[in-house]
């Protein structure tokens, strides 16, 4: 099994594509095998992956090879959202990144993060550099010119995603959102920023 194969769909896939109405023209940073494009059909993500994109584009979906630590193949205000989903804590510069998301997106455009917070069992992953708490995520997007409208926590304990298979849910339960608040438990840190400050997108589903 490939590294990318342990990154489908999650569960809770609506912790994500609700912060962004369908018709978004969408760019997913790091995007493993798509899994966001059964969503957005104005979808386009890219991967340094060779495989990752190989299997993506066998299942039809529009996907770029490309190394998310160079400057994005995309011209400037090109998309109304980006995702950046456990990407930050593989790229060499994560300021390059953040900077490059800016630069693509539309005015009032919003972008979804998320990233292990700084607890020891992100060192479990060896292709992990480094990990974010919510101060050092915010500080990241907001030096770079988003302004950071929602951040916070989310459970990623193990037996998460066999919950959400077996009662299919699309959002996390209550429950978990109280996990994630507990210091010492696994969780990721994730974040949704805006360019500008009127939005121009329609409103979230």
């Amino acid at each position: 099994m490939g590294y990318f194969d342990w990154h489908k769909q999650p569960g809770y896939y609506r912790d994500v594509t609700r912060h962004f109405p369908a018709d978004a023209e969408l760019l997913d940073i790091g995007c493993g095998t798509a899994w966001l494009a059964e969503h957005f059909p104005r979808y386009t993500g890219i991967d340094g992956s060779s495989d990752a994109v190989a299997a993506a584009t066998e299942r039809r979906r529009n996907v770029v090879l490309g190394d998310v630590d160079q400057p994005l193949p995309f011209a400037d205000e090109s998309f109304d959202a980006v995702v950046m989903k456990d990407l930050l804590e593989h790229v060499a510069d994560p300021v390059a990144v953040v900077r490059e998301a800016l630069r693509v997106l539309r005015p009032g455009g919003q972008v979804f993060a998320s990233s292990p917070d700084a607890q020891r069992w992100v060192w479990d992953d060896y292709t992990h550099r480094r990990p974010f708490t919510r101060k050092s995520l915010r500080m990241l997007f907001s030096d770079q010119g988003f302004e950071v409208r929602r951040i916070g926590y989310e459970s990623v304990l193990p037996g998460v995603g066999i919950v959400s298979a077996r009662t299919r849910r699309k959002r996390r339960p209550r429950l978990f959102g109280l996990l994630a608040e507990i210091p010492w438990l696994r969780r990721n840190v994730w974040l949704l920023g805006c360019r500008g400050e009127t939005p121009t997108l329609g409103e979230p589903r």
